[in-house]
């Protein structure tokens, strides 16, 4: 009996010690794969940003790519392709020119006409409309070639009554050699001379080019009217600044002489409430060379995103128009 219960005694001792030892086993393998487990995380996030290293790097391959191909493609219509049709212009203008000696055909204004002629436009045709409103003030474009004839050019000046109050002030800036300007207008004159619609129309055809203090720009159309704002017509004046920044009550020669240069060295148009726009850049005559012609087209051109344009043509007065750009997708 004895015996029994010192065995009975001892018999529990080994499931007790059993469990005691799994549960060390239990303990001792999760403190060793804890150091593991970390190791795991780092190696994962060594690799996860290696990764996305290379995802940046791959990421930034077509972006050079697209961009070259954007640099490619910025040119609108190609220099073999503008030379071309201005070639194709000038022939037909000497076969016209040769058919209209052939009629023997004489007049008062012939050679006027025949100039005109040959005035070359670059024509513009946009998705969208230029303007939602009425817009009186041109935009400019430098050219590489001036479009006028500066020895012959006549302009005229349209200037406020605060800056030539007197006569001996108009005289001095006529005499100041302004390049191309022949008459300084102040806008007294202009409204008390040229109220009648012939007189107007007179004044328009006395001049190759006007040019108007900046601050009365928003007064020239009511005052001037469809004569020069008109469809068509060429003459639209150009507001220049008369004054610096620092004396806006004095007249500047300075900046009068600059900012006259600058417009007899580019061209205009003035923004439709639509989509097309004729911009001239030249004529087809001995003045220019293809070459001047095909950078002054280059140099309009400029002026435009490709992806805004639905089409380009090119003609002179009294050519039909050659195409030279079409929009893939409208």
């Amino acid at each position: 009996m004895a015996r029994t219960r010192s065995r009975g005694l001892d018999s529990p001792r080994t499931p007790v010690s059993a469990k005691s030892k799994k549960v060390g086993a239990i303990k001792s393998s999760s403190a060793t794969s804890s150091p593991t487990a970390e190791k795991v995380k780092k190696i994962t996030a060594k690799r996860a940003k290696a990764q996305a290293t290379e995802e940046k790097v791959e990421e930034s391959k077509p972006a050079a790519s697209k961009l070259s191909t954007s640099t490619v493609s910025s040119e609108i219509v190609s220099s073999k392709v503008a030379s071309k049709a201005i070639s194709e212009l000038s022939k037909f203008l000497k076969r016209e020119e040769s058919k209209s000696k052939d009629t023997k055909s004489t007049g008062l204004f012939d050679e006027s006409d025949e100039d005109e002629k040959k005035n070359l436009y670059l024509q513009i045709h946009t998705k969208k409309f230029f303007s939602e409103k009425p817009q009186f003030k041109p935009k400019l474009i430098k050219l590489t070639k001036s479009i006028y004839d500066q020895t012959s050019l006549k302009t005229c000046l349209i200037v406020r009554d605060q800056l030539a109050t007197t006569t001996e002030q108009i005289e001095a800036l006529e005499n100041a050699s302004l390049p191309t300007v022949s008459q300084i207008l102040p806008l007294k004159s202009l409204k008390a001379e040229f109220k009648n619609f012939e007189k107007r129309r007179q004044f328009h055809a006395d001049y190759d080019l006007f040019l108007v203090d900046d601050a009365l720009l928003n007064l020239m159309p009511t005052l001037l009217g469809k004569i020069f704002y008109g469809n068509g017509s060429n003459k639209i004046p150009l507001p220049i600044r008369v004054t610096t920044s620092s004396n806006t009550k004095e007249i500047s020669i300075v900046t009068i002489k600059n900012q006259v240069e600058k417009c007899l060295q580019s061209t205009y148009y003035l923004p439709p409430m639509g989509v097309n726009v004729s911009i001239k850049i030249g004529s087809v005559n001995s003045t220019f060379s293809e070459e001047e012609l095909s950078q002054n087209l280059q140099d309009a051109l400029s002026l435009f995103e490709k992806d805004t344009l639905r089409s380009v043509n090119l003609k002179t007065t009294a050519s039909p128009s050659l195409p030279l750009f079409y929009a893939e997708k409208l």
